[in-house]
């Protein structure tokens, strides 16, 4: 894979990398917070050329400043260098130079990238690409005889970077890492020339030192949980009042059930009163209409001054159409004997209830009944010479 292709698959991961989930995927309630850290690199650094592999190796370190902007991205600037190797091949002549080299890095995390974010995740693997600034001095070669071809003093070479790494998290603050990588630049970098790129390759151990946690509390989630306490809050209430409305309804209902049977009872109460009180005045009424019709001895004719009395008590009758009459006839004991006296009480009751029919009293309003001298109503003997009128 060649520079500009890999740089634009870079791209194109950055920015899937970018629409990223912030929330942790170990725990909802947190969420990703940009992140700065330190980082101190040491290993070996290879420069590809025609000796031997062991006989090019030469020290290499760097310390980078890193600033980790969402889950699977992060911005690293470096500084670092020490040595390169190179071979003059005629002699067999392995010589040394020196060189500084600035770096500016996007690593991808693709844990990350592929796995979402998780703040406890302990191994993350990572790619990076970048570009950087090489200035090489004490170039060894100046001193090896014959001198290569393009042989520098001092020189800036500009590599494009790539390589690949693997941290180890043991903690917030620290983890551990091994990294990976490849400069290419342009030709001489070796002091020599061969129409292709020099390479130099470099294999990293680094210490991390992170400044704060990589996470903090999630805003979404503690929007999400309030939202959710709101809405259960909300259906608390709405079903306390719903409960209170139940109840106020229960007793509306209840009251209204008790006004209507106090209303009810009052009625009843106050009708009763009213039977008890038009009972009573019938009552009175009856007391104060009913009347004796008194008869001589022996006899069953009305006199005069008891025949008023009945037109008197007919007349009410008339007017009072409610009220009935029960007459009963009566004879005396010390007068004749039990069956002349039986025959008397039934004439005189029978003459009694023609003279109200006369005066217009129905017939279905007067009860008659005669006791002869069975029963005594009255203790003096004319006293039981009667026609007792009792109005009902």
């Amino acid at each position: 894979m060649n520079l500009k292709r890999f740089s634009l698959v870079l791209a194109a991961a950055m920015v899937s990398a970018a629409a990223l989930a912030q929330q942790s995927k170990s725990d909802p309630s947190v969420e990703f917070r940009p992140q700065w850290s330190m980082q101190l690199q040491g290993g070996a650094a290879y420069t590809l050329g025609e000796a031997a592999f062991g006989d090019l190796l030469s020290p290499a370190a760097f310390i980078n400043a890193e600033y980790r902007f969402i889950p699977a991205l992060s911005l690293r600037i470096g500084v670092g260098g020490w040595q390169g190797k190179g071979c003059q091949v005629v002699t067999n002549t392995i010589y040394s130079y020196k060189f500084g080299q600035g770096n500016i890095d996007l690593k991808l995390d693709l844990c990350n990238l592929f796995g979402g974010f998780n703040h406890k995740r302990v191994c993350n693997v990572y790619i990076l690409g970048g570009v950087g600034g090489m200035y090489g001095f004490r170039n060894g070669a100046n001193s090896v005889s014959p001198a290569p071809e393009y042989v520098w003093t001092r020189k800036l070479f500009v590599p494009g970077r790539m390589g690949t790494g693997i941290d180890f998290r043991i903690g917030n603050r620290i983890s551990l890492g091994i990294e990976g990588n490849a400069n290419v630049m342009s030709d001489r970098f070796n002091s020599k020339r061969a129409g292709n790129a020099d390479w130099q390759f470099n294999l990293l151990a680094g210490l991390t030192v992170h400044f704060g946690k990589n996470h903090r509390a999630s805003k979404a989630y503690l929007a999400a949980q309030e939202e959710a306490m709101a809405a259960e809050a909300a259906a608390a209430a709405a079903e306390a009042q719903r409960i209170a409305e139940e109840k106020a309804k229960a007793a509306e209902e209840e009251a209204a059930i008790k006004a209507a049977q106090k209303a009810e009872a009052e009625r009843e109460e106050a009708a009763k009163a009213e039977a008890q009180a038009r009972a009573a005045e019938h009552a009175k009424a009856a007391k104060e209409h009913s009347d004796n019709i008194w008869f001589a001895i022996g006899s069953a004719k009305i006199r005069k001054e008891e025949a008023a009395k009945l037109e008197e008590l007919a007349k009410w009758l008339v007017e009072n159409p409610d009220f009935s009459v029960a007459v009963v006839g009566y004879a005396d004991q010390e007068t004749g004997n039990s069956n002349v006296n039986m025959q008397l009480s039934k004439s005189r009751a029978a003459n009694v209830k023609d003279v109200l029919m006369k005066n217009g009293v129905a017939e279905g309003r007067i009860v008659t009944d005669h006791k002869g001298d069975t029963v005594q109503p009255f203790e003096q003997a004319q006293q039981n010479r009667v026609v007792i009128c009792t109005v009902e």
